[in-house]
């Protein structure tokens, strides 16, 4: 992350951002902070815009992207 461009950092950062509205909403539905589960549809508690977008940044960043329930990084699986 040292050598980020200003620009990935603020997307990383609205990732963060993104998911910690989802862990806080979990919190307050009386979940257990530890045991949040992220990116799990029903389980993550997000709406599908955040969801989306959270995707969308997640696979411009790091080249991530799920294919018949396989995950490939940069092209390997």
């Amino acid at each position: 992350m040292a050598n980020w461009t200003e620009k990935q950092k603020q997307k990383y950062a609205r990732f963060q951002e993104i998911l910690e509205i989802g862990k806080q909403r979990y919190v307050d539905a009386g979940g257990n902070p530890q045991r949040y589960r992220v990116g799990f549809k029903g389980q993550d508690y997000l709406t599908d815009e955040e969801r989306k977008e959270a995707t969308k940044i997640m696979r411009q960043m790091f080249g991530i992207s799920i294919t018949n329930g396989y995950v490939y990084c940069q092209g390997s699986s």
